[in-house]
């Protein structure tokens, strides 16, 4: 497959002077090339197939200084639309920040991808549902005990029995338009189609904070913070179609329909798979640490289908401010404008789900599962 590059320059190069009066005239001439340049990596000859993508959109737009310096009622030099800069890095790429998708994340992005679009996927689990209704009493139990376990039981009650069973109920309330939209779904893979599905992986952000940087030194100088803020959002795409041995191949609309509305319900016998594995006690801490759940969402075939083209895509964008510092700084200029520094990614990564057991993760110890670890704790007490 070739690969190209193709680049847009849409920058253009502004001039300023700065003129000294005294004690001797002398002008200075200084330029600097603003706006934003994009360049495109792509291959080209395989549209029936996934390809790397890649896009790089710059932009650097400066302010410029004006003003007139005048001591004892004589004019000493002037500024006319002259460039600010000193040796200040331009706007920082977010890759830098975070990183290229290594092969390993892009296995678990696309194991997550799979099990997140697949149409044999139950829109809610009612073994699984009815299942966890059972650790309700035993959660509420504890209340009355102390305040400090009272909490944690509270607590480990809204997450593991109230909370879901909110969920649950509402889903149940959607149950129709889901159970529709499965029908829709596999009524389209049953007339020989492909279905294209997307979702959702997630975001990420980070601040960085540099000390106090020198932003200009010719004929005037100014100092200001410099703080870039980088954030990142990413998603997969997958499609799915039918193999020729599935069942909903010979089942007529009316058929197809039951099928669909047990299959949103999770009323099979992956269905009944799944309950086990979140009934099992500890599961969720096995899954902060791999993808065992995920992989069993993702291999229900219950449908019968098979995916094809997986892509997973980031957009990333990287913002560079100045937060201009009086301390030190001239008084005499005036800027033109103010800075505009942005560093924007797409990018797109083909991958499949080709290792055939759980894949090992390190968990992100946010709020929440911290204060599960400490309601644990406390009722371990």
């Amino acid at each position: 497959m070739p690969s190209r590059s193709r680049t847009l320059d849409e920058r253009y190069i502004v001039v300023g002077a700065l003129r000294y009066f005294t004690p001797s005239y002398f002008q200075t001439l200084s330029d600097s090339t603003e706006g934003t340049v994009t360049v495109t990596n792509d291959v080209t000859g395989n549209r029936l197939g996934a390809n790397l993508f890649d896009l790089r959109r710059i932009t650097k737009n400066s302010p410029f200084l004006n003003g007139q310096l005048v001591s004892g009622g004589v004019l000493q030099r002037e500024m006319v639309g002259f460039p600010i800069g000193n040796n200040v890095s331009g706007p920082t790429d977010p890759r830098s920040v975070f990183g290229t998708i290594s092969n390993a994340t892009l296995q678990q992005d696309a194991w997550t991808a799979v099990a997140k679009t697949n149409p044999s996927q139950s829109h809610v689990n009612v073994p699984a549902a009815l299942g966890e209704l059972r650790d309700l009493p035993k959660l509420v139990k504890g209340y009355g005990d102390g305040l400090l376990r009272a909490a944690a039981t509270g607590n480990l009650s809204w997450r593991w029995a109230i909370k879901p069973m909110i969920s649950d109920v509402r889903k149940l309330c959607q149950f129709a338009q889901a159970a529709n939209k499965r029908f829709r779904e596999l009524k389209k893979l049953k007339d020989g189609k492909t279905l294209r599905k997307r979702c959702f992986l997630g975001t990420g952000d980070a601040n960085t904070q540099t000390n106090r940087v020198q932003i200009h030194s010719n004929g005037a100088t100014h100092y200001a913070t410099r703080r870039v803020t980088s954030t990142y959002q990413k998603w997969a795409t997958v499609e799915w179609k039918l193999l020729p041995d599935s069942d909903i191949r010979d089942m007529d609309d009316g058929e197809l329909r039951k099928f669909a509305n047990r299959n949103t319900l999770g009323i099979n016998s992956h269905g009944a798979l799944e309950a086990a594995w979140e009934l099992t006690p500890w599961s969720w801490l096995i899954d902060w640490f791999s993808n065992c759940g995920e992989m069993l969402q993702a291999t229900n075939n219950t449908v019968g289908c098979t995916w094809g083209r997986i892509c997973v895509m980031r957009h990333s964008l990287s913002r560079t401010t100045f937060d201009w510092d009086p301390v030190g700084s001239s008084t005499w200029t005036t800027f033109d404008g103010w800075y505009d520094w942005r560093y924007e990614r797409k990018e797109r990564f083909p991958t499949a789900p080709i290792i055939p057991f759980p894949l090992p993760k390190l968990p992100i110890l946010d709020g929440g599962k911290l204060s599960i670890l400490l309601s644990l704790a406390a009722l371990r007490r």
